[in-house]
């Protein structure tokens, strides 16, 4: 498969690499005379801006692999980054911008010509235009290039790079090693505190942000794995068994209520799509939703929900949580309460343009109800609305809410009628795993905002990306494969 934009014959390939070898040797020496140890850095970045421009399928591999270890870093100025995932995040964007520029051939139109990616250039078209109407139009703009990194690199790039579903196992292999790595060491520091409910925030740190964090990733990683336990053979399949057990013993102990229930949710989604009642299921749980809505609205019937603030307390014991969010008692659920009644108060103001993208925080406030009050309501972490459906139609208005609404079922919709056209074993489940993982990001996000976190984020698009991967090759993948029974 040809992965890079240009090729080099044998005796180039030997030229480049005793250049490579002579300008590390001196870099590393010269560091060391005049005491600037990062001039020996040159060299591997010299590396690396090769690898970007000759094997950039590797840089995409090498992301997902590092993509568990990524940790938040402060800047000065209040800004602040994901080290090292957002700048290897510019480098595949720029890797698809080469592409367009060097070889426009190979950029059919086909991927820019599909419903999803119809979907995903309105989705950031609404994006830009409710920019413009913004309430911090700056907030806004940096928001819209934060979604082009995540969309570019994980969505279009793929359909570009990738020839041969292989490489999408090859990605997850690398995944699976550094999920492993990257939970033992949670899993050792989390036993250290005798894995309690309290201390798992500390033990998941700096690698992750919180144990949500931590516990969502498992989860929308989950159905791959399963995938190649269902396709690989010899020695892979054989320890990929345990190490599935291993994360869901991980996913528990993260104390996460929404990714283990997210799994549950995916396992029920994976046979609605066998027995053929996705279209069902979707239309009913939309029903449910709009019926909850017009319940809570009418005659203000939210009010009776409104916590008793010396009741909603924090829990140090995972069993007092669950008895506490059915009890409305939990801090974390009422908390969540007290945001959704602002959103909702934001939506009536302005449901039209919204208040533009990434500008919730600064404004709901002034939109809360004091009766839904909680001791973390003056939110120093910054956090969002915690539903990231919500947030869409407070930021974007009702029509970014719809066009976010579309891009969640219709992907859905085609990857269920696609699995259905596919012969090949290995290739079905590894569409169903894309699917799942599109579900249980759709679930968590009904109470977080994991969409521009860095450990969710760019598997969402890659989800996308994988179900028009198929949805494109599905007539050649009908004709050209003997049918095999599952």
């Amino acid at each position: 498969m040809a992965t890079g934009i240009a090729r080099l014959d044998i005796k180039q390939k030997l030229w480049v690499f005793y250049g490579f070898m002579a300008l590390s040797i001196a870099s590393i020496l010269l560091g060391v005379a005049i005491d600037f140890l990062p001039l020996a850095g040159v060299s591997f970045g010299l590396m690396y801006a090769y690898q970007c421009i000759q094997r950039p399928f590797s840089i995409l591999v090498l992301f997902f692999f590092l993509l568990p270890f990524s940790t938040e870093i402060e800047l000065p100025g209040g800004l602040g980054t994901d080290l090292p995932s957002e700048p290897i995040m510019l480098s595949l964007l720029g890797i698809f911008v080469l592409f367009l520029l060097k070889d426009i051939k190979q950029v059919k139109a086909e991927i820019f010509k599909n419903p999803v990616a119809f979907l995903l250039i309105v989705h950031l078209s609404w994006i830009a235009f409710s920019a413009v109407f913004s309430t911090d139009s700056l907030i806004s703009i940096k928001f819209l290039l934060a979604k082009t990194w995540y969309i570019v690199p994980f969505y279009f790039l793929p359909l570009v790079l990738i020839k041969d579903s292989s490489d999408f196992r090859k990605i997850f292999k690398y995944l699976a090693v550094a999920m492993f790595i990257a939970i033992s060491y949670v899993m050792l520091r989390h036993a250290q505190r005798s894995f309690s409910f309290d201390t798992i925030n500390k033990a998941v740190r700096p690698i992750f942000r919180n144990h949500v964090n931590y516990a969502a990733m498992i989860a929308l990683c989950m159905p791959y794995f399963w995938s190649l336990y269902k396709s690989e053979k010899g020695l892979f399949r054989t320890f990929i068994v345990p190490i599935i057990l291993y994360f869901l013993v991980a996913s528990y102990l993260s104390y996460t209520r929404a990714a283990f229930v997210s799994i549950f949710m995916a396992v029920g989604v994976f046979y609605v799509i066998r027995w053929k009642l996705l279209v069902p299921g979707i239309l009913l749980s939309l029903g449910i939703g709009v019926a909850l809505m017009t319940f809570m609205v009418q005659e203000n019937n939210y009010l009776e929900f409104a916590p008793d603030y010396e009741k909603t307390v924090a829990h140090d014991n995972f069993e007092n949580i669950v008895e506490a969010t059915y009890k409305m008692e939990d801090i974390s659920t009422m908390e969540r309460l007290y945001r959704w009644v602002a959103g909702v108060h934001m939506v009536n103001e302005k449901p039209w343009l919204g208040y533009g993208p990434g500008c919730f925080y600064d404004q709901y406030k002034s939109h809360t109800v004091i009766k839904f009050q909680t001791y973390v309501s003056d939110n120093p972490e910054k956090s969002g609305v915690h539903n990231y459906y919500l947030m869409v139609f407070v930021e974007q208005g009702v029509f970014g809410f719809l066009i976010f609404l579309l891009l969640t079922i219709i992907p859905l919709v085609l990857g269920a009628q696609v699995y259905r056209s596919l012969v090949n074993p290995a290739d079905k489940t590894l569409l169903m795993a894309a699917i799942l993982s599109l579900v249980i990001i759709d679930a968590i996000i009904l109470i977080n905002d994991l969409i521009e976190a860095d450990k969710a984020g760019p598997f969402y698009f890659l989800n996308l990306s994988i179900i028009t991967w198929y949805y494109l090759r599905k007539p050649t993948q009908v004709a050209a494969i003997k049918q095999i029974p599952e």
